[in-house]
């Protein structure tokens, strides 16, 4: 209610003595920690601390490629005074025996000859070179293999390649012919084999064979130094332990490749090289031995790490270590740089965790830039879990934090227990404070504290002061020549002051039943009251109240003829109400007087312009209704009637108008009279435009009914002419609603007055289009923009094009077709023009074009109008030849006796001939076949559509047919366009066809296709 003074005073907004000391001290420790924080942070040790420990992981890494690239060099592929020597005995043997490479056959002498000549390098490479087996397969050539695929080989396998045994007790020959096997007096393997048996060319089990060997064959003129070939893991001596192989070829003399030598090293030996215990003590370390391409591209100087915003992909070829399982996925996993450039790996696909690993790879670089085998990079990832790897620092990161909020913590406790202690007096005071009464002098028991006690004091002489000042407020407004009174409410202490008017003032609107005298007062300052009885009080006011602006309201009593403006304002602490009370009866009564005359009319006390406008636009905007109607009244005979009997009858007749307005349609809307004869209304509360209708047949009626007598006892009738738009299916603003209702309006007047009459769109698009291009049709005339395209007419039976119809095309985008051009033409008188403009166009189109030999020319004439003589003279110097293959269309919907006589005439003057365009599409049709000797008759497009399913059609086409051949009058059927429908009228006997289908218009008169001649010529049969 007005003032919201019921509410009870909440918590004071500001801050407690509690908080002015706790907040400082936390804020001091606050400070503090973030100090600490932010010295850490620009020191960047936890940074630091990171970095250390990745680059300490990362020098394991390297520093154990390195061991293992430096054996894989220098120990274990060494061989390069092997390869020369083998591949020289190889040249011996062939040369003696004047044989090729391609002739060492498996099983034959040659190869047992060559591998014989080889046997002893190779036993000798093996003893010193501490490598797990030596072998040396010969090429085949192309179908020499073994039904196995074996190949004639001799590998020599070292069970103990650390110590070299005199009795060479620790050698096996896996491979090798026997012939071999006892001149070199070593055992055979449990697995010996004759051949060495390959896979198939592509799988990783012979890659060890075919690259190096086709990398000879494609690099015929390189070094076979340069061809080495590092091959993945493979169980090469079929022992069930895998090995890592490196291959070179062999050549003989003629640069031919004869096999391939090579060394394996167990992948036990090598995993030696790099124990996963040394990254992390509690064994959550992984080394992985990998290769990875050059997909995505490869920085060679960046050595095996991904590139910034490229992830890599590795194969994984052996690890060490179990926390590999979590990222190895089907033999492989993927690495990418993090935001501080580090190597990452995040968890495989359901693995048992989800934490990231930190990684760091180094390059094994067992290739230069010219070897065919560069793009295969061998590298030594390190991988650890992240937590694991930098778990110092964020260890020390929880660390200080838990300290942080444990000073924090404890902060807050004491800060709180101090203050608790020290406002202990401050307490005391306030309830003092709280339990005096304003009535009654304050005394405060002093605390001990000077400044406190110093603010006792002046609150005891503020009180002594405030009771003074309401009594002299009193008298100031007694001195006041106007009815005005005052009130304070105190939230605190629950009651409400008031002075001696208050009552006398709040009485005019006050009902009966409301509390009528104070409770308590001294009858010189006014009053107190308790402040649920004053809200009571206020409260009895609400059914007759209304808000004028903040704190300011208008209350009147239950008839409305009285009223009292309440204003309130809140102290600054929001303790106390102040408010004023002042009866403005006559101010209110005058200014809503001074309202109404604004908003309505003087004479019919409707709403004027701008008020409706206001409110129906209003109505519009926040709550639009589901339908609506806007009605412009303009009244019938005004002018008569103020010149007959003189404008004071004038206004009778309008005041007459406006009683029928308002009686029909109070409670529907909205009423206005906008002019002199010219009402609005707009109606918003019927459901529907049939609810509407009813109510506009209503209107009508009413004010068919109204009429006035005038002096010379003549009765007048009430009339008026009235448009209508509809919401929102005419517009939905009020400009447009207006609009389209006064040009209906004017509609009703200029067709059928006294009438009401709805908005039709095409009417008021029609009006506006000639409104809006009168100067276009203007300069087409003047400009002769026009183009002519040519359609033709097609013989019924032979398909050939016998005639074509000449066809306007405008050049101006806002005159786009022929019927534009007609309308403007015929609201202007100009149809003349565009009748000289057809003929002369047409003809002079076709005749640059007059590539259609015989073939007669269509031209569209309009029907009212007709050439001048000197017209008819032009033409026939112009076009004298041409007009005998004239024929004129005249429309069947404009027929005139009189011009046909003339067309007639005019055709026979010319030699030309006549014909009817559409036909069927008219109301004289057969009057027009018997005023008109026509040699055509152009069927309607709208009988030949869907002529071919449509009974009624068909028969007025076979009536036609039948009454114009009687006659010797040829039928065009026109707007042809499915092969169905020229069935059709080939089947009811037409003579020519014309449409899309046979052919569309076009600048120049276009040629019938010849698959239309043979479909014409089937249907009729005339093939």
């Amino acid at each position: 209610m007005i003032p919201a003074i019921g509410k009870t005073r909440g918590v004071r907004r500001g801050l407690t003595f509690k908080v002015l000391v706790v907040v400082p001290f936390c804020i001091a420790l606050a400070i503090q920690g973030l100090v600490s924080v932010g010295v850490l942070a620009r020191s960047q040790t936890l940074e630091q601390m990171e970095v250390d420990a990745y680059d300490l992981f990362s020098e394991h890494v390297s520093s154990r490629a390195g061991y293992l690239e430096n054996d894989m060099i220098f120990r274990w592929s060494d061989f390069d005074a092997v390869v020369d020597s083998v591949g020289s005995r190889v040249a011996n043997v062939l040369a003696a025996s004047g044989s090729a490479a391609t002739d060492a056959t498996p099983g034959s002498s040659l190869s047992l000859d060559v591998l014989d000549a080889s046997a002893d390098d190779l036993l000798s490479f093996t003893r010193r070179a501490e490598v797990d087996g030596v072998y040396l397969v010969l090429a085949n050539a192309e179908g020499d293999a073994t039904e196995d695929g074996g190949h004639s080989a001799l590998y020599i396998r070292d069970s103990n390649p650390k110590v070299d045994v005199p009795n060479g007790s620790d050698l096996l020959l896996a491979a090798c012919p026997i012939s071999v096997a006892r001149r070199l007096g070593i055992a055979l393997d449990s697995q010996w084999s004759a051949t060495f048996p390959l896979a198939a060319e592509g799988e990783d089990q012979s890659s060890f064979y075919y690259k190096p060997l086709r990398a000879a064959q494609q690099y015929p003129d390189a070094d076979v130094n340069d061809l080495g070939y590092w091959g993945r893991p493979v169980d090469l001596g079929w022992t069930g332990t895998q090995s890592v192989t490196y291959s070179k070829p062999i050549r003989d003399a003629a640069g031919d490749v004869v096999g391939v030598l090579g060394v394996e090293v167990r992948l036990d030996r090598i995993t030696a090289f790099f124990p996963y215990s040394e990254l992390n003590t509690s064994g959550g370390g992984s080394y992985l031995l990998a290769i990875t391409g050059e997909e995505g591209g490869f920085a060679r100087d960046e050595g095996a790490s991904p590139l910034p915003g490229q992830p890599r992909t590795y194969d994984v070829l052996a690890t060490t270590g179990a926390s590999q399982s979590l990222y190895v996925e089907g033999g492989s996993f993927t690495a990418a740089l993090d935001d501080k450039g580090r190597m990452t790996v995040d968890a495989a696909a359901g693995a048992s965790s989800d934490a990231r690993a930190g990684a760091s790879a180094a390059e094994i670089k067992l290739y230069n830039s010219t070897s065919p085998f560069a793009s295969e990079h061998w590298a030594l990832v390190g991988l650890e879990r992240e937590d694991d790897l930098f778990s110092a620092s964020r260890l020390l990161s929880d660390s200080l934090v838990k300290v942080f909020v444990a000073s924090i913590v404890i902060g807050v406790i004491i800060a709180v227990f101090t203050a608790w202690v020290s406002s202990s007096r401050l307490r005391h005071l306030m309830k003092e404070v709280r339990a005096a009464s304003p009535d009654q002098p304050i005394s405060f028991t002093p605390t001990g504290i000077v400044e406190v006690d110093e603010l006792s004091d002046a609150i005891e002489l503020m009180n002594a002061e405030v009771v003074s000042v309401a009594s002299r407020l009193s008298q100031v407004l007694k001195l006041s020549d106007r009815s005005i009174a005052a009130f304070e409410c105190n939230l605190e202490t629950r009651t409400a002051s008031y002075t001696d008017s208050f009552f006398d003032t709040m009485g005019v609107v006050l009902p009966p039943n409301a509390p009528a005298a104070p409770l308590e007062g001294d009858g010189g300052a006014g009053g107190t009251m308790p402040l649920a009885a004053f809200k009571d009080l206020l409260e009895s006011l609400r059914p007759n109240y209304e808000q004028e602006s903040e704190n300011r309201w208008i209350a009147s009593d239950r008839d409305g003829r009285r009223w009292v403006r309440i204003v309130s304002v809140s102290s600054s602490d929001s303790t106390r109400i102040y408010g004023l009370v002042e009866n403005v009866t006559d101010e209110i009564a005058t200014r809503r007087r001074i309202e109404h005359e604004r908003d309505h009319d003087v004479l019919t006390g409707l709403l004027n312009r701008r008020a409706f406008e206001q409110s129906v636009t209003e109505r519009l905007a926040c709550d639009p209704p589901a339908f609506g109607a806007m009605l412009m009244l303009d009244l019938d005979n005004l002018k008569y009637i103020n010149d007959t009997y003189g404008h004071d009858w004038g206004d009778h007749y309008i005041k007459a108008a406006a009683d029928v307005v308002e009686r029909t349609f109070a409670g529907e809307g909205f009423c206005a009279r906008i002019s002199g004869d010219e009402f609005l209304v707009f109606v918003d509360r019927c459901e529907s435009a049939e609810e509407a209708n009813r109510l506009f047949d209503a209107f009508m009626g009413a004010l068919d009914s109204s009429m006035l007598e005038a002096p010379d006892a003549t009765v007048l009738k009430v009339r008026a002419s009235v448009g209508v738009a509809c919401y929102p299916d005419d517009a939905v603003d009020f400009a447009h609603l207006r609009e389209y209702a006064d040009f209906a309006m004017y509609e009703a007047k200029s067709h059928r007055k006294g009438a009401l009459l709805r908005f039709d769109p095409k009417s008021h698009e029609q009006g506006a289009f000639i409104l809006n291009n009168k100067e276009d049709l203007n300069h087409l005339l003047d400009e002769n923009l026009v183009d002519y395209h040519f359609q033709p007419i097609v013989d019924a039976r032979m398909g050939e094009a016998a005639a074509y119809e000449a066809l306007m095309r405008p050049q101006m985008p806002s005159i786009a077709t022929p019927d534009r051009v007609l309308l403007l033409a015929r609201s202007q008188s100009k149809l003349y023009r565009v009748e000289h403009l057809t003929f002369f166009g047409a003809l002079g189109a076709f005749a640059q074009h007059d590539c259609a030999g015989d073939a007669v020319l269509f031209v569209n004439s309009i029907a009212t109008q007709r050439l001048s003589s000197d017209d008819e003279v032009e033409l026939q110097e112009r076009f004298g030849p041409l007009l005998k293959r004239l024929v004129i269309e005249i429309t069947e919907s404009e027929y005139s006796r009189e011009m046909a006589l003339y067309k007639e005439g005019l055709a026979r003057r010319w030699g030309a001939r006549l014909a009817i365009d559409d036909f069927g599409s008219g109301y004289n049709g057969e009057t027009s076949l018997l005023d008109y000797h026509v040699d055509f008759v152009k069927l309607d497009m709208g009988v030949v559509r869907n002529i071919d399913s449509i009974k009624d059609h068909q028969d007025i086409a076979r009536n036609l047919v039948g009454y114009a051949h009687d006659r010797g009058i040829r039928v065009i059927a026109e707007g042809v366009e499915t092969e169905e429908e020229l069935r059709a009228v080939i089947e009811l006997k037409v003579d020519y066809i014309q449409g899309y289908l046979v052919g569309k218009p076009a600048p120049v008169p276009p040629v019938v296709p010849e698959s239309v001649k043979e479909l014409i010529r089937t249907l009729a049969g005339t093939r």
